[in-house]
């Protein structure tokens, strides 16, 4: 599985500009969690879910306090996460943020309440753009098991 991602991947991934990649650094607002040498970003897939929900977030004209607030709480949370991030669905309803493992079914008053992020479709769209990757999954699988 590709564990580190370019800022020029993370645009390709997550769907932002360069420079919006650039800003959230700058104000640490989402940082990568390595440098390389030279000082190179390298972002994980931890740091592409919180990119990702803060995207979507944005997509939903989400106050900038608020967003900061969510991606805050999402970064306290996902250390204590007992799973595979790439298994979680996050529902996010003002400032509250529900994990769930697996697959999360919701009346269509419920879906209306919150916005929705699954991980495991983020995980999809890597494994489809760097499909060399696939054997590393597999293997990861197996020294899970």
């Amino acid at each position: 599985m590709k564990s580190t991602f370019t800022p020029k991947e993370v645009v390709k991934i997550v769907g932002i500009s360069y420079r919006q990649i650039q800003y959230w650094d700058k104000t640490s607002f989402i940082r990568p969690s390595y440098r390389s040498h030279g000082k190179y970003r390298q972002y994980t897939f931890s740091d592409l879910v919180q990119m990702k929900v803060a995207k979507l977030l944005r997509d939903h004209d989400l106050s900038i306090q608020k967003l900061r607030n969510i991606i805050k709480s999402l970064r306290e949370l996902l250390p204590r996460i007992g799973f595979p991030l790439s298994e979680c669905n996050l529902l996010i309803e003002g400032d509250k943020i529900l994990l769930f493992n697996g697959e999360v079914l919701m009346d269509s008053h419920t879906v209306e309440r919150y916005i929705r992020f699954d991980a495991r479709t983020l995980r999809q769209q890597i494994n489809e753009l760097y499909p060399e990757d696939e054997i590393e999954i597999e293997h990861e699988r197996s020294a899970l098991a």
